[in-house]
């Protein structure tokens, strides 16, 4: 005999399932602008922060862009932040720091080189060409 599932029984268990599914896609959620600096003072104090007790040599090169960051010389912290990517043993807060600091220089950059600003059309450049190694 085959027994006949109770409906309401059937109910229960669809709400629990959808109940389910709606916590994991709400948990899911995925804040694009979540880690990435929105100011070049915050990406410095990101890279000070994360950078605090790495090596003398990557430690001063980290240091050297988030102050280069502070004063709007993008070439320059690009440069120092070519040196930081070098350096072996990034840790995954290091890395992130530096990925929040080029996505804020990127976007400012590409703002100052529509405005026809050549120094940023240089800095830009090194920053693609950091991007690609």
């Amino acid at each position: 005999m085959k027994r006949i599932p109770n409906p309401r029984r059937i109910r229960e268990w669809m709400a629990l399932c959808l109940v389910i599914l709606g916590c994991g896609v709400a948990g899911c959620h995925r804040d694009d602008t979540a880690g990435v600096a929105q100011s070049p003072k915050e990406a410095a104090g990101q890279l000070t922060r994360a950078f605090a007790g790495a090596p003398a040599e990557t430690r001063q090169a980290a240091e050297q862009a988030a102050d280069a960051l502070r004063r709007g010389d993008f070439e320059k912290a690009v440069v120092s932040l070519t040196v930081v990517r070098a350096s072996p043993q990034i840790t995954l807060d290091q890395g992130l720091a530096v990925h929040a600091s080029t996505v804020l220089m990127e976007s400012r950059l590409v703002s100052a080189v529509e405005s026809g600003d050549e120094n940023a059309r240089r800095a830009y450049a090194l920053l693609k060409a950091m991007k690609s190694k």
